[in-house]
């Protein structure tokens, strides 16, 4: 039994904690700079269209400001508060990564250990797992070369109890594929860290959002953080809204995509503000990571780029930001239904910030007002550069190919059309010059690493692998091989005659409707050219369909419906139109007037075809999104 000695004491201690939060409240609203901050960020959200905003800034030995502005719910105009729960999307992966660290700490699971290992349950399949299996790191960094989450495994609508355990990952199994060896690059992947929940979950013994709330919510004393795994709108919840033509609309909740692990979490101001400081501080809470284990999640381990010595890039569950010009942040950004966060720290200057609005809208100028308050009493850093070796590097010059797109089926295009050339070194300078034409000057730090010349950080690195192929890596994780210019010359070549074909018969079929209604053309004649005209004006429909749905109706991609259908069909006319084109022309060969005329109907309807090829090998001809 507790004697009234220790009570009174312990009573006391809790007493003295709240009078501090109290004078730390008071000291921040009569902060002259903080309100000009707030006055500044009142004037973006009404620019931005932004119906609510959470903010929390942190410095090291304090919390500067947790609150919010705008409104959590429009139509009961309810005001966004400390207390006001958002959803943040993405920056789940933080937690989890972190959860990860911690079993790593403990000595229950260690970074390269094989995922066959510890769940070959899971399903998925890597060519070279004989030799380059996928490791717990590479989920973590997003190097295991999995797609992202497949358009019909956005949103869970299902009415029975939320997935859990193996049946969870088969969810979402669409996207286990490795495309490359894992830990050549990186490819940000939901469904990789819905595994590495479900890793939590064998290890630990429990379920992983329970696990994580009891490693670190309790420890912080984060009692109004949760994950939201059923979709259930709770009264404390902001409201997302999708702005639309001046007006808001809005957005239902929806259980995330697997289990969960890469997007559910739900916070406030006040417990985010909890959770910076404490990454800015460390802890001496045994379930909690120190400062060394910290500091092991702000490092990169597992890419090409990381063993050549670029430190730039995706660590455990966070980003680094090169951008700001006096001190580049850490963290993750989230987006999801209607809600848009960022989470950015620096743990050596000893600053961090949490924002989240409840509409996608750009946050950028709500970050920029932020981090120049922080950043205000630093001084920006001496740009230094290093002269290149230009015996090294010019065998490196040269074309170089894209080659890790976030989605194989809905990003291979890439592939063709987002290389960058290496053109050129002088000094400590190499130019690249990307697809559309612009020029970058990178300035050189050292062992083939560089950075833009106004970033403060390198965030590119031009190396070679270990079989000596060259690859470049730079522009927010994007890597490019060294590849002849000729080799994709070939396949951009006969798309643009495609496109070209589609314009031409887009004027010929103007001219040849005229033609066949003063009776100087036939009709049949005429839908040679005319087919595959509607037939790209369906394909153009139902892709915009498809991004509009994307954008604010996700839920309709997991059922066969009105939408899905139309944007299968869509896809499906675009060739079956142009099918039907050359099967006229081949008809109706021997009656056209001219062989000229022949031979100009051959030659578009051949490169039209091959369009029909290339986006059926891809995957975008009549794609059945709910089966996906």
């Amino acid at each position: 039994m507790i004697n009234s000695k220790t009570f009174y004491l312990a009573m006391l201690i809790v007493a003295s904690y709240f009078t501090a939060s109290a004078q730390v409240s008071t000291a921040t609203i009569s902060n002259s700079n903080i309100n000009q901050l707030y006055n500044r960020l009142d004037t973006v959200i009404q620019q931005e269209h932004i119906p609510g905003l959470l903010v929390a800034i942190v410095k090291k030995d304090s919390i500067l400001y947790s609150g919010g502005l705008g409104y959590a719910h429009l139509k009961q105009r309810l005001p966004v508060e400390n207390q006001t729960q958002f959803h943040f999307a993405s920056v789940t992966k933080f937690f989890v990564a972190m959860g990860i660290q911690q079993l790593v700490a403990n000595r229950k699971l260690k970074l390269n250990d094989r995922i066959r290992d510890i769940a070959p349950e899971i399903p998925f399949d890597n060519h070279w797992e004989a030799t380059d299996p996928v490791r717990v790191v590479h989920l973590l960094e997003h190097t295991a070369g999995f797609d992202d989450v497949q358009l019909n495994s956005m949103v869970d609508t299902r009415k029975k109890n939320a997935l859990a355990g193996i049946d969870a990952i088969k969810a979402v199994s669409n996207s286990l594929t490795v495309r490359w060896r894992p830990g050549t690059m990186m490819s940000y992947s939901n469904p990789g860290y819905n595994v590495l929940g479900y890793i939590i979950e064998k290890v630990s013994g429990m379920p992983w959002d329970r696990y994580l709330k009891e490693q670190i919510f309790l420890p912080l004393n984060m009692q109004n953080s949760l994950f939201d795994l059923d979709g259930t709108h709770r009264p404390s919840f902001a409201t997302g809204y999708d702005f639309q033509k001046g007006e808001y609309r809005p957005m239902p909740f929806y259980r995330p995509s697997g289990n969960g692990a890469g997007s559910a979490l739900v916070s406030n101001a006040d417990d985010m503000a909890k959770f910076m400081l404490y990454l800015l501080n460390g802890s001496a809470d045994i379930r909690l990571l120190d400062n060394a284990g910290l500091k092991e999640m702000e490092t990169i381990h597992s890419t090409l780029a990381s063993q050549a010595g670029l430190q730039t890039g995706y660590a455990l569950g966070n980003d680094l930001f090169p951008n700001n010009k006096k001190v580049c942040l850490r963290g993750h950004n989230g987006k999801g239904e209607g809600f848009v966060s960022w989470l950015f720290f620096n743990r050596e200057a000893g600053i961090a910030y949490a924002i989240a609005a409840n509409s996608v809208v750009n946050l950028w100028p709500i970050s920029q007002a932020i981090e120049e308050f922080l950043t205000k009493g630093i001084s920006a850093p001496k740009p230094v550069s290093v002269p290149i070796d230009e015996q090294k590097i010019k065998p490196l010059l040269g074309y170089y190919q894209f080659m890790n797109p976030r989605n194989e089926r809905w990003e291979f295009y890439r592939r063709i059309f987002g290389g960058i050339e290496l053109t050129a070194v002088s000094k400590d300078r190499l130019v690249v010059r990307k697809e559309n034409g612009q020029l970058d000057s990178l300035v050189h730090m050292g062992n083939g690493i560089f950075r833009l010349k106004d970033d403060i950080l390198p965030a590119f690195v031009l190396a070679k692998d270990p079989n000596g192929q060259p690859f470049f890596q730079g522009y927010g994780n994007s890597f490019y091989r060294k590849v002849s210019r000729a080799s994709v010359l070939i396949q951009k070549l006969p798309i643009y005659l495609g496109l070209m074909a589609i314009l031409i018969y887009l004027i010929y079929s103007f001219i040849g409707i005229f033609l066949t209604l003063f009776r100087k053309m036939k009709l049949i004649d005429l839908a040679i050219p005319l087919l595959p005209i509607v037939g790209t004006c369906c394909f153009l429909a139902a892709y915009r369909l498809m991004g509009q749905t994307d954008a604010s109706h996700k839920e309709l991609f997991v059922s066969f419906n009105e939408t899905s259908f139309s944007i299968f069909l869509g896809m499906l006319l675009f060739a079956v139109l142009i099918a039907l084109s050359s099967l006229l022309l081949y008809f109706r060969w021997s009656r056209l007037s001219t062989l000229w005329l022949r031979l100009f109907l051959a030659f578009n309807n051949f490169f039209l075809c091959y369009l029909v090829a290339l986006l059926t090998i891809n995957g975008w001809i009549g794609v059945p999104i709910w089966m996906m």
